[in-house]
């Protein structure tokens, strides 16, 4: 009996391991168990297993199907900042509490701060998987690069230096610089127009970077784009088109959004139009507000404030804050009519400030009683924004609400 008893452990457990061997041998039965891991960590510890697993964990389309799965997760987000005391622009990174365990160790070994740049002026221009690309003043000149915060011991990677357009336009930059809390020493500003901008866009050996440049001829009304693509250590023209627009320095949007979607950038600069150039034709064309305007002082202006984000696939989302009312749209064709736009949230966000103690009554000062909106997130999943002295993070998803940063 102990033989037959032995036998038969033997050959379970030889049919197990064939089983398990057919299993970790086949790469499509490996992706769908990869891909119920819950965080990349996870599936960076798998990788390191073998080469099979390597190679299952590693292909672009899994890793394509992973993120759309498990959307990365929202570390923080950098907060431009001006001190009066030392005169100086910066960006300071506000993490979002609580984390996960596997994400909260993550933060703790990364360096997301970017003081250690000497640089009397430091801008972040874009983020997307997890780099940082940033503008630094320093010398009398800027430099651009990219900071890799969960790889700090690469330090700044320093972009080569950018092409310039000589041309006849002038294009000026204007700030709205928001009143500072008394005793802080600090404001939060926001860019209305600047002239050029680093982008980036996923791709399969991972990112590329663009650089984005708009003149403007005011008395003409002309707008001219050159696009140029990062290869090989140097930049390549790409695109370079012009269009004729009216008062496009004139922005409906208290917050420039500038961004690019698969071969398409979107520029919120004009008063009533998005404008978009379409890299593929060298073309531009436009797409109206889903929002009414409203008269103020001779000037069309949108009541509240609004601003663009990417959404998946080709689309795009516009969030409009008035006062307590947050309204989401999605852009759901490509005409650029107004029935393209689809209204697929209003939500009210006076009963969650009551509850984080946050409302009128709690300030003394009349012209702080405006809401400002810092960050939208893709597909609008999550708004910043600030009011009464605190930067407030709203999960549009679950619908709540929280302090990130007390100004």
């Amino acid at each position: 009996m102990e033989v037959k008893r032995k036998t038969e452990e033997f050959t379970l457990a030889a049919a197990s391991t064939a089983a398990i061997s057919l299993v970790i041998g086949d790469c499509d039965l490996l992706r769908e168990i990869f891909i119920r891991l819950g965080f990349p960590t996870h599936l960076v510890r798998a990788a390191a297993v073998c080469r099979r697993w390597l190679r299952a964990a590693s292909d672009p389309a899994f890793l394509r199907r992973f993120r759309d799965i498990h959307p990365p997760c929202l570390l923080g987000i950098y907060i431009s900042t001006f001190s009066i005391s030392h005169s100086r622009f910066g960006a300071d990174f506000v993490p979002i509490l609580p984390q996960p365990p596997e994400v909260s160790a993550l933060v703790r070994r990364g360096r997301f701060g970017l003081d250690s740049y000497a640089s009397r002026s430091t801008c972040v221009m874009d983020c997307r998987n997890s780099r940082v690309v940033v503008n630094l003043f320093r010398d009398g000149d800027f430099t651009y690069g990219v900071h890799s915060p969960l790889h700090p011991s690469r330090g700044l990677v320093t972009f080569p230096r950018l092409p310039t357009i000589v041309t006849g336009f002038t294009v000026c930059t204007a700030y709205r610089v928001r009143r500072p809390n008394r005793g802080t020493g600090s404001l939060r500003f926001t860019t209305w127009f600047d002239s050029g901008y680093v982008l980036s866009k996923e791709c399969d050996n991972g990112l590329a970077y663009f650089w984005f440049e708009l003149d403007y001829c005011d008395n003409k009304e002309i707008a001219t784009a050159h696009v140029y693509k990062l290869q090989d250590d140097a930049w390549s023209l790409q695109v370079s088109a012009t269009t004729k627009i009216s008062k496009l320095l004139a922005s409906a949007l208290n917050v420039l959004t500038v961004f690019l979607v698969d071969d398409k950038i979107y520029v919120g600069i004009t008063v009533h139009n998005i404008l978009v150039l379409d890299l593929t034709s060298s073309t531009f064309s436009t797409i109206k507000y889903p929002i009414k305007h409203l008269i103020s002082m001779n000037m069309l202006v949108f009541d509240g404030e609004i601003m663009l984000s990417r959404a998946n696939g080709s689309g795009l989302c516009l969030v409009h804050l008035n006062k307590f009312q947050l309204h989401v749209w999605l852009l759901t064709g490509c005409d650029g009519h107004m029935g393209d736009w689809l209204l697929i949230n209003t939500i009210c966000l006076r009963d969650l400030c009551a509850n984080l103690k946050i409302s009128n009554s709690t300030t003394e000062d009349e012209h702080d009683r405006d809401i400002y909106i810092h960050e939208v997130g893709d597909n609008a999943e999550f708004v910043f924004f600030q009011m009464h002295g605190y930067v407030l993070y709203f999960d549009v998803r679950s619908s709540s609400l929280q302090k990130t940063l007390a100004m």
